[in-house]
């Protein structure tokens, strides 16, 4: 109903500057999934609301329903991940994750483990910004599972030979006669690594550690992966990349 009050935390993915003072907000609410929100006069330095409407400000929001876009009424900021901003290249993963998740996010589909998510792998980010490569592929495999998309890793391919590529079309693993065009060929211990990151619990996740040449070599595959099945990647991935040397 138009004009009802909603309270919802939600962490601001995007924002739009609109006029001299107003910022239109998107942010990714658990109960609401992607919402858009008109946040009047938040650039003036005097208004309340500005810190808490920032980019990866995760806020309690309490809103004006609209047919389209909400109205903020007021916004207390929970965590800004202010640390983040320390690092160039760690604020840069954050930036892509965002972006990443405002892709996978739709209104209306309720998003509370896509955001338990986020606000985990962004919690580490802050603190070990060294480790952004490892979490950047463990926030795309685990995104890409709650969106139904995961990856099926095993040791043998269907036919139950050893399996040696990624089937990305497929989503699974495949031996040499089985293999689509656009397999990608993976050692024992790069497979092994998905399949970690893919079934154990998310904190395990996080906190797991390889070698980075194996991060290295998984980063394109896990890339074209959601690239595939999404159609494209957020623009924020290349500025990583000119940020990661």
């Amino acid at each position: 109903m138009q004009n009802e009050v909603i309270q919802t935390k939600a962490l601001i993915v995007r924002t739009v500057s609109s006029g001299d003072n107003d910022r239109i907000l998107t942010a990714i609410s658990p109960e609401l999934g992607k919402i858009s929100v008109v946040a009047k006069g938040v650039k003036s330095l005097k208004n309340k609301n500005g810190a808490a409407t920032g980019v990866l400000c995760y806020s309690d929001l309490i809103l004006k329903q609209g047919r389209e876009l909400h109205s903020l009424s007021s916004a207390e900021c929970i965590e800004g991940f202010y640390h983040l901003r320390d690092s160039v290249e760690g604020l840069a993963y954050a930036a892509y994750f965002a972006a990443l998740l405002e892709a996978c996010s739709e209104p209306g589909i309720p998003a509370a483990e896509e955001l338990r998510l986020i606000l985990n792998t962004l919690h580490v980010l802050q603190n070990r910004p060294q480790d952004g490569a490892l979490l950047k592929l463990v926030f795309e495999l685990r995104l890409s599972e709650l969106m139904g998309l995961a990856p099926y890793i095993s040791e043998e391919c269907q036919c139950g030979a050893e399996a040696e590529y990624f089937d990305i079309a497929e989503g699974e693993t495949a031996c040499a006669l089985h293999k689509g065009p656009g397999a990608v060929r993976l050692s024992h211990d790069q497979l092994a690594v998905m399949e970690y990151i893919l079934t154990s619990d998310l904190k395990s996740a996080l906190f797991f550690a390889t070698q980075p040449s194996i991060t290295a070599a998984l980063a394109p595959v896990s890339e074209k992966y959601l690239e595939y099945h999404l159609g494209y990647l957020p623009k924020q991935l290349a500025y990583l990349k000119s940020m990661v040397k």
